[in-house]
C-alpha cells in the first residue's frame, strides 16, 4: 500500500468512523445532465411503502429547479437477485409507459420516451454471499444498458438492524463494482448505518429488521435524490407523511453522507 493510498484510506475511515472500508467511489456523479426518466430495479427493498420511487418523485416536483418533466417506475419482483430480471427487455419494451387512466377511467395513449437513467440493487446479501454472480450480473446489465444510452447506476443497500456490520462488506463490493464497471453508486446503506448511529431513536426498519419503514424508504429516496441532482434536499416540503422534526433530520444526514461521499 503506498503513502497516497494509505492517506486516503484513513481521511475514508475518519469520515465514514465505524465502517471499516477503504475503496472510495471513482465515478462521482452523473453530471453531464440532469435525469428526466427513471426506472428502478431490484425488490421488495424498493417495493415496501408504496414503492422508494414516490417519494423520490415526489422530492423533485416540489423542488423548484427541477420539477418539470419527471418520469420514474420501478420494476421489482419479491426476494429478487438481479440476476432475476431480464433488465434489456424492460428498457427495450414500448409499451411500457404507453397508456394512462384518467380519473374518469377513459383510456389515454401516451408517447413512450427511451429511460436515460436505471437505478438497480441486488438482493440484501448478494453482493456478500454471492460475490462473483454479483459482479457478473453488474457487468452484464452495465455493458447492456451502456450499449443502448442507458445510464446504468447503483444503489447500495443497507445492513440489517440486527446486524450493523454488514455495511462493511456491502459498501466494499458495492463500490467495488461501480468502479470496475465505471458507474454511479448511491450510498444509501451507508446513510442507514449512520441514521442508525446518529438518530438511534428513528427507526428506519420493519418489524424483521431487513425492509425499511416509511422513514427508511424515506431516506433512501433523499439519499438518490442527493447523489442524481448533487444538491441537498434540505427544506424540500415534501416529508412523505413523516413529523417534520424526523423528515428534517433525515434530509440533512442524507445530503451530509452524500456529500462526504463523493468527496
Amino acid at each position: 500500500m503506498n503513502l497516497i493510498f494509505f492517506k486516503k484510506c484513513i481521511l475514508f475511515l475518519i469520515v465514514f468512523s465505524g465502517n471499516l472500508f477503504c475503496l472510495q467511489p471513482e465515478i462521482k456523479g452523473i453530471d453531464s445532465f440532469k435525469p428526466k426518466n427513471i426506472l428502478m430495479v431490484g425488490n421488495s427493498f424498493i417495493y415496501f411503502n408504496n414503492g422508494m420511487h414516490n417519494p423520490l418523485e415526489a422530492l423533485v416536483k416540489k423542488d423548484l429547479e427541477l420539477k418539470k418533466n419527471f418520469k420514474i417506475r420501478k420494476i421489482t419482483i419479491s426476494g429478487a437477485s438481479l440476476s432475476w430480471h431480464e433488465i434489456k427487455s424492460y428498457v427495450s419494451n414500448p409499451n411500457i409507459g404507453s397508456f394512462t387512466f384518467d380519473n374518469e377511467n377513459n383510456l389515454i395513449n401516451l408517447s413512450v420516451e427511451p429511460f436515460d437513467v436505471l437505478i438497480m440493487h441486488d438482493c440484501s446479501r448478494c453482493p456478500i454471499n454471492k460475490k462473483s454472480d454479483f459482479h457478473r450480473i453488474i457487468k452484464k446489465h452495465s455493458n447492456d444498458l451502456k450499449e443502448i444510452g442507458i445510464e446504468p447506476v447503483l444503489m447500495m443497500t443497507w445492513p440489517f438492524k440486527d446486524e450493523p456490520k454488514m455495511i462493511e462488506a456491502l459498501s466494499n463490493e458495492y463500490i467495488k463494482a461501480a468502479n470496475e464497471n465505471k458507474i454511479l453508486v448511491i450510498p444509501v446503506g451507508l446513510a442507514f448505518a449512520k441514521a442508525n448511529e446518529k438518530f438511534s431513536k428513528i427507526n428506519l426498519y420493519t418489524s424483521d429488521n431487513r425492509h425499511p419503514s416509511k422513514a427508511g424508504t424515506y431516506l433512501g429516496a433523499c439519499v438518490i435524490f442527493s447523489a442524481l441532482y448533487k444538491k441537498s434536499p434540505e427544506n424540500n416540503p415534501y416529508h412523505f407523511g413523516l413529523e417534520p422534526e424526523i423528515a428534517k433530520n433525515l434530509q440533512k444526514l442524507a445530503w451530509e453522507v452524500t456529500e462526504k461521499f463523493y468527496k
